[in-house]
């Protein structure tokens, strides 16, 4: 609120950068001049609410409003660029005209981004940039030229497009964030490919490893991105190599990645001792390894036969009597599939009935329930054939893990797993694993968990 002030005259440039709602200017005694003109400006656009005020000017000794007085050869400059159509290289010359037309006489300049205002001299309202070896600072930035008089100011501005081969200003180290990160900030016009290295061999992209561009630059061509690696463990580890390319050039750069310790006393990828590790032959088998293969599976079935005739006798005497007294004659039905699925839930002991008769002369030729029990081995998995993805638990005795294995089933290359390594291998460990494999391996059912086989070659188990 200027108003009622003994203001005689009043420049554009007090009010030129400020964000005004209203100027209130009723009151003042200004003079008429040219230096009013912006005033007449701002209120034919109802800038800052000057439209709904009545402003006068003295001409002489007369006051007459300020929006009616007709102020001569008073008027903003106008201001043109010249400038050439063709895409400039990096290291090419370029001049640049700046066409000026004011009355009254004005003043030019040339803005140049990260340098400032340029003062060239001004020649027949001609102002004349110049700019040898273009830099590729330049590129997709305002040049502007502006020129002011009494009346006003006025700009024009132009934008350069200039082509560069591309450049890597950024690689950094991996970031744990929600994934992890490798970040990354890349140039170059035109826009370059992108593409990464992993151990000196092309990346294969996909949905758990990708490249995503998180921030384009204002006025830039500057990338700035990452690549997304979802949970990597030990075989991501390596060198990662960001490769960028465009028609002009390229650039490269490199940085390690290191996500999680391996697990293995050896990598996965080297040949384990006694096998030929090649993608056409198998490990060679040895005549000890077979022969110990036959024995453990001899043993198995002889251990195995042991165990059932134990349980069939134990459950045919602790059977005749039990301690909850139930009268098994209550609960058998006289079916006889039912009456032998029930016939190992005997828990009474009143004698036999016709029922029960029928139990005891098929019980010579029950021996196993085959949905539950299969004559198949403990299956070995070879080291090599297990990839592991990331971790999922750990308990005392051992930690579980998601990976994936190959050579399990002959119609699928490859499937996901769950893997439980031991953390320490005693001779107790030792044999509470050998036993949870057998188990395992003959449980078979469709509402147990699916068991492949257990891995041996070096530790862990």
């Amino acid at each position: 609120n200027l108003s009622s002030n003994a203001l005689h005259s009043l420049s554009w440039k007090t009010f030129q950068h400020l964000p005004l709602q209203e100027l209130i200017l009723v009151g003042n005694p200004f003079n008429c001049s040219c230096g009013l003109r912006w005033l007449q400006l701002w209120q034919n656009g109802s800038r800052a609410e000057l439209g709904n005020q009545s402003l006068g000017c003295w001409e002489g000794s007369v006051l007459v409003p300020l929006g009616s007085q007709p102020l001569r050869a008073c008027e903003p400059p106008t201001v043109r660029i010249e400038h050439p159509e063709a895409v400039l290289r990096q290291g090419d010359s370029v001049n640049l005209t700046c066409r000026i037309a004011a009355e009254p006489p004005a003043t030019g300049e040339w803005v140049l981004p990260e340098v400032g205002p340029e003062l060239p001299v001004l020649s027949d309202w001609e102002i004349l940039l110049e700019i040898s070896n273009v830099s590729s600072n330049l590129n997709h930035k305002d040049l502007t030229c502006r020129a002011e008089n009494a009346a006003g100011p006025a700009e024009d501005s132009v934008m350069l497009n200039v082509t560069f081969p591309p450049v890597i200003l950024l690689l950094h180290e991996a970031i744990p964030q929600h994934f992890w990160c490798i970040p990354f900030s890349v140039d170059g016009n035109p826009v370059p490919s992108i593409r990464w290295l992993f151990n000196g061999t092309a990346l294969a992209e996909g949905p758990y490893i990708h490249t995503r561009i998180v921030e384009y630059e204002h006025n830039s061509t500057v990338l700035h991105g990452c690549l997304q690696l979802n949970r990597p463990t030990h075989v991501n580890n390596g060198n990662y190599t960001l490769l960028v390319r465009n028609s002009l050039g390229f650039a490269a750069r490199s940085v390690q990645g290191r996500f999680m310790e391996n697990p293995f006393s050896f990598s996965p990828e080297e040949p384990i001792p006694g096998t030929r590790n090649s993608s056409l032959e198998g490990p060679v088998e040895t005549t000890d390894e077979h022969t110990f293969g036959v024995s453990v599976a001899v043993a198995l079935a002889v251990f195995a036969c042991l165990f059932l005739s134990v349980m069939l006798i134990v459950l045919n005497k602790c059977g005749r009597r039990s301690k909850f007294g139930i009268n098994r004659s209550a609960v058998l039905a006289q079916e006889d599939d039912l009456a032998v699925s029930l016939h190992f839930m005997n828990l009474g002991s009143s004698p036999l009935s016709s029922a029960e008769s029928k139990l005891e002369g098929l019980k010579s030729n029950f021996i196993e329930n085959p949905q539950y029990f299969c004559d198949a081995c403990v299956h070995h998995v070879q080291r090599r054939d297990i990839v592991l993805k990331w971790e999922l638990g750990e308990g005392a005795f051992g930690k579980v893990f998601l990976a994936e294995c190959y050579n399990l089933l002959p119609e699928q290359e490859k499937m996901l797993v769950a893997v439980k390594a031991l953390k320490e291998v005693t001779e107790s460990t030792r044999l509470d694993f050998q036993r949870e494999a057998e188990l395992l391996t003959v449980l078979q059912h469709e509402h147990i968990v699916k068991f492949y086989g257990v891995c041996t070659e070096g530790e862990p188990l």
